[in-house]
């Protein structure tokens, strides 16, 4: 029985960590990104709330992985967010973004985070399992070195990039470079206030 527990709570910790590691490493290569996550979705934009910080999609496609624990697809932008009116101010009825996640396995309460792609803009989300949502953890600029471009090219190229082909991917050196250690401070506050 011992064994048994210690090997369960060994899994739910190799589980969290891989989890955690996605967030805190991300992969830097579209080809990466599509091998690393579980799933991969097209959303559309449903309706937005400006004023409270909600976008609610639904999902559109489903790129990689098929079923989920997680079938909701409501963002919540946290006001204090760099990014966020950005993002609140793309999303009109009827845009989309593509959503790389990586969940834990079914059977406890569900842990996901990902990458949200919207037109030449990347973010990040953790899910709330309480509350059902996705939160924004913070913008992304760093990952136009993984892709920048356009929704529609970026689904495109992962179909190809799933079927084994080789794709030139377009991106963009970001801007400033980041400190590591910052966005790792920033991404575990976010990710304790949530959890």
């Amino acid at each position: 029985m011992t064994k048994r527990l210690t090997g369960a709570a060994l899994i739910v910790g190799v589980t969290a960590s891989v989890v955690s590691g996605y967030i805190h490493f991300p992969p830097m290569t579209l080809q990466k990104m599509c091998k690393d996550s579980h799933y991969v979705r097209a959303l559309k934009v449903i309706k937005r709330d400006k004023d409270k910080g909600v976008i609610v999609f639904e999902a559109a496609e489903s790129l990689k992985g098929e079923k989920s624990q997680i079938a909701t697809f409501k963002h919540v932008m946290r006001s204090d967010a760099e990014g966020a009116k950005s993002i609140l101010n793309w999303a009109e009825d009827g845009k989309t973004a593509v959503m790389f996640t990586i969940e834990s396995k079914p059977g406890g309460p569900p842990k996901a985070l990902g990458y949200v792609f919207i037109d030449d803009y990347c973010y990040s989300v953790d899910f709330n399992s309480d509350g059902k949502y996705w939160l924004l953890i913070r913008g992304e600029p760093g990952m136009s070195a993984c892709y920048h471009g356009s929704v529609e090219k970026l689904r495109g190229l992962i179909r190809d990039v799933l079927d084994g082909k080789e794709v030139k991917v377009p991106v963009k050196e970001p801007a400033t470079k980041e400190d590591r250690d910052k966005r790792n401070n920033e991404i575990n506050d976010v990710l304790k206030k949530n959890r």
